[in-house]
Formats: C-alpha cells, structure tokens, sequence
C-alpha cells in the first residue's frame, strides 16, 4: 500500500512539472505610420461653372485622389511587411 502511494505521488509531483512552464509573453502592439493613418481629405467644392473652376477643381482633386491613394498603399505595404514578420 505504501508503495503505490508514493508511486502515485512521484507521478503526480511529475505530472506538475510538466505542466508549468515560462509565462506566455504578449505580442507587442504594431501600430502604422501616422500618416499612413491620417484620414483623407474631403474633395474641394467647385466654385462655380466657369472653365477655370472646373480645371482648377479638376487638378486639386486629382491632386487629394493621389495623396491618399499613396497613403493607402503605404499602410498596405505595412501590413504585408508586418504579416511576414508573424
């Protein structure tokens, strides 16, 4: 009887140890670039319908379309650099 008491003891204190280990770390937190972040500006409001206008309205919309369409692919290119490091 009282080997197989300390046998179910010394397989039990064995069992624990393998059960503990090193405590899991948490993943640090990746955040992009800012301006990657930012929000894209609203598009500029024509004047009126004068050619002028409407070229001038034309090329500060083209203008704003290719700042965040850069900023956009910035971030895309974050977040394909960052999965290759998981």
């Amino acid at each position: 009887m009282r080997k197989a008491i300390l046998l179910l003891t010394i397989a039990a204190s064995m069992l624990t140890a393998c059960a503990s280990g090193p405590v899991p770390m948490q993943a640090p937190k990746l955040l992009p670039p800012e301006a990657s972040r930012a929000a894209c500006p609203p598009l500029p409001l024509l004047e009126s319908g004068a050619l002028t206008d409407l070229l001038t309205n034309h090329i500060l919309t083209a203008k704003a379309y290719h700042q965040c369409r850069d900023r956009h692919q910035a971030l895309l290119d974050w977040l394909e650099a960052t999965d290759e490091l998981r």
